[in-house]
């Protein structure tokens, strides 16, 4: 797919141009193929594309999981993150996370669009829960991460070559607000169930609202 070989390769430039790390492995053998069932759903166009092309990556402090089983590997990451019994996971896929952190990114494939291309929550379990919808695609989700890195060598504390998106996508209401086909379905309430009713989550949600209003 071509809008997400864009923002793909964008985010490793950006890596790349930043000093910040980048791995990427050869595709898995067992990498899950266009239009199959993953994990009880169909699977994601673009992350079918994605596993195409890669198998587990780390570009700057975002991690994609391999699409196998073993040590981040998405089978054996969802099925663990299913038996904890909470709210989204049984309703998404994860496919990546923060590194060492437990902050996660995951499709959602009872909300697929037409094309069978999923929108993407990020979901916080490192304290308390803060689940949020921070994407229309995997491709829209690689285009912030890119405009969010490209930000943070203006920060003061910034260190040459560390990446950090702890405060993504928290301290990214205007970016995200970019992205209509989401704040579309956030105004419908498409993601009603999913998204955690504290105030924080709540906060956001209206702010990225406000920002794509005044747009």
């Amino acid at each position: 797919m071509a809008g997400l070989e864009v923002g793909w390769t964008r985010l490793v430039e950006t890596c790349h141009r930043h000093g910040f790390p980048v791995r990427m492995d050869p595709p898995a053998l067992d990498a899950p193929s266009p239009g199959t069932q993953w994990l009880g759903a169909p699977l994601d166009p673009m992350l079918a594309g994605l596993y195409a092309r890669t198998g587990r990556a780390t570009l700057g402090d975002f991690v994609l999981y391999r699409p196998g089983s073993g040590a981040d590997g998405a089978l054996d990451v969802n099925a663990w993150m299913r038996g904890q019994g909470l709210t989204p996971f049984p309703a998404c896929v994860l496919f990546g996370q923060v590194a060492n952190l437990e902050y996660y990114y995951g499709v959602v494939p009872g909300l697929a669009d037409a094309q069978g291309v999923q929108p993407v929550l990020y979901i916080d379990v490192q304290e308390e829960p803060h689940v949020v919808p921070v994407a229309s695609s995997v491709e829209a989700l690689f285009r912030q991460l890119t405009g969010f890195m490209d930000l943070l060598p203006e920060q003061p504390d910034f260190v040459p070559g560390r990446c950090s998106t702890v405060m993504f996508p928290f301290a990214a209401a205007e970016l995200i607000a970019q992205d209509r086909p989401l704040v579309d379905m956030m105004r419908a309430g498409r993601f009603d169930g999913l998204v955690t009713r504290d105030e924080e989550s709540q906060r956001w949600m209206q702010q990225v609202l406000d920002a794509s209003g005044r747009r």
